[in-house]
């Protein structure tokens, strides 16, 4: 039998509970599932997600009982920190490209009008 947890300061979320462990999941953030309720550990950008979603929210202290995770914790931080990692990609064409056989419009004289 599991050894109750000390309490602490989560947030419990009502409303739409598909959205909202949606929502949850796309941070990554623990949550604890009952039949009525989410339970989360919210950080402050996952607050104003869940508040944009116009769920109900309470701060509520209590054991908590995360669901497990069906990966490590150690994959689900490397998962996330290989998704904050910034690429830019630039992709040029140039006119003769696109106008597929056609007068190259850098022939054309411009008008002055």
């Amino acid at each position: 039998m599991p050894v109750p947890s000390a309490p602490e300061t989560l947030t419990e979320l009502r409303g739409d509970l598909v959205l909202a462990a949606l929502c949850v999941g796309q941070f990554h953030a623990p949550c604890q599932v009952d039949a009525d309720r989410l339970l989360v550990r919210a950080d402050e950008a996952l607050l104003r997600a869940l508040d944009a979603l116009g769920l109900h929210m309470a701060t509520v202290v209590e054991p908590f009982s995360p669901t497990p995770l069906f990966v490590s914790e150690e994959a689900v931080l490397a998962q996330v920190a290989k998704n904050t990692r910034r690429q830019v990609r630039t992709h040029i064409s140039s006119l003769d490209e696109d106008n597929d056989g056609q007068e190259d419009i850098r022939d054309v004289p411009s008008s002055n009008a």
